[in-house]
């Protein structure tokens, strides 16, 4: 019995608490002691703050003077190097003796020690002197970048009116922020000394009206060249949707530059009133615009001869042709200055041409030479008195176109 009650025992199997090994607890905190503590670990014990050393009575009114005249209690603090004074002498002094600016370090070094909310707030402080410092640094660069870009258009400005006034064309420009003004691209070329113009055209037929802008168009190019440009090459010079429009006026396109009437609203006029430009479309379009009052750019209004005036034309004016010589730089001459310049030319030329036959007719009898000098003398005369006269009938013309 007691064999096979030892074999059973050995048979029979453990049970899984007893299979399972028991998991490390960890020892509470708590339930440390000094004993449990392995002596080979250090464990830093807190230090009491040592005790501020006491001074003597003499001590203290020692550090209550004056660090300069040692004589009078101490009243000001330099900001900067923390001496301390008792008046304005004293402080004059110490700047010529230290060369101190009085004006406090806010990045010098403060150990953590004694750092405290003072040190804190002045740090606060000098990041918000940085960060307001650095907004007014962007604000006057932008300031100062919009009043460059405004003197030079201002620049532009000026320059492009004088241009136009020395063409005689009456140009005037509208405040910035309008949206004819936001438009125009009209500029004054100094290389070439020459206007590059905006230019609207409004192609009018059956109560409808087609509205284009072109720009950089050349003042010194005829004006039927603008419409070839437009609607007729093949090859057109500029960035326009040309496509598009020469699809919507197709009707102009088919009629041809021959049957078009073009007409220029008249600025600073009664309400529809325009200038007939059909005859001048050969001339250069500086001369088209001599003598016209412009706002920003002109507007031209075209329409067939085969159709009605547009109902926003009420009264179409002719073109009135100013007589000028314009040179190459674009500065009007006076015709008059021009004639006179001639006539003393013609004149100097005539008394030489008097002296060589005179010469000649050294050799001569007395009387034919005196004759025939007074002969070349009445020529002379007679044509100083026709250029004369051409001159006085031009200033004339030109002071009537001018009223």
């Amino acid at each position: 019995m007691t064999d096979s009650t030892q074999d059973q025992s050995e048979i029979i199997p453990t049970t899984q608490e007893e299979s399972v090994p028991e998991k490390e607890s960890t020892p509470d905190r708590s339930t440390i002691t000094e004993s449990s503590i392995d002596p080979e670990i250090e464990f830093e014990q807190p230090t009491a703050p040592a005790p501020a050393p006491k001074l003597t009575p003499e001590e203290i009114k020692q550090a209550k003077l004056c660090h300069l005249c040692k004589k009078n209690d101490w009243k000001y603090t330099c900001p900067r190097c923390l001496v301390h004074s008792c008046c304005m002498t004293c402080v004059k002094q110490h700047k010529l003796d230290t060369e101190c600016s009085g004006i406090r370090d806010k990045t010098s070094y403060v150990p953590l020690r004694e750092y405290n909310e003072s040190n804190m707030m002045s740090d606060y402080t000098y990041l918000e002197d940085m960060s307001r410092q650095s907004d007014n640094l962007t604000r006057s660069r932008l300031n100062t970048t919009k009043d460059l870009q405004g003197r030079a258009a201002e620049n532009r400005t000026k320059m492009f009116i004088k241009g136009a006034n020395q063409l005689g064309i009456h140009f005037s420009s509208l405040p910035a922020g309008m949206s004819r003004h936001k438009l125009n691209q009209s500029n004054y070329s100094k290389n070439l000394k020459q206007i590059f113009w905006t230019i609207e055209v409004n192609f009018c037929r059956f109560g409808k009206k087609e509205r284009y802008l072109e720009h950089s168009f050349p003042s010194g190019k005829p004006f039927h060249a603008f419409f070839e440009n437009l609607l007729f090459s093949k090859t057109p010079f500029g960035k326009g949707s040309y496509g598009i429009i020469r699809h919507q006026v197709k009707d102009f396109i088919e009629a041809g530059l021959g049957q078009f009437n073009v007409a220029l609203k008249k600025e600073k006029a009664p309400r529809g009133h325009f200038v007939d430009m059909t005859s001048v479309l050969d001339s250069t379009f500086k001369q088209v615009l001599k003598g016209e009052n412009i706002i920003e750019y002109p507007i031209f209004y075209i329409w067939l001869k085969s159709d009605d005036m547009p109902k926003e034309i009420v009264v179409l004016e002719e073109k009135k042709l100013l007589i000028a010589e314009i040179t190459s730089d674009d500065t009007i001459l006076d015709t008059s200055a021009i004639i006179e310049e001639t006539a003393a030319e013609e004149t100097a030329a005539e008394e030489t041409a008097a002296e060589e036959i005179a010469e000649e007719a050294a050799g001569e009898e007395v009387e034919e030479t005196s004759a025939s000098l007074d002969d070349i003398v009445d020529q002379i005369e007679e044509l100083q008195e026709s250029v004369i006269n051409d001159v006085e009938e031009l200033k004339d013309t030109s002071s009537m176109d001018d009223e």
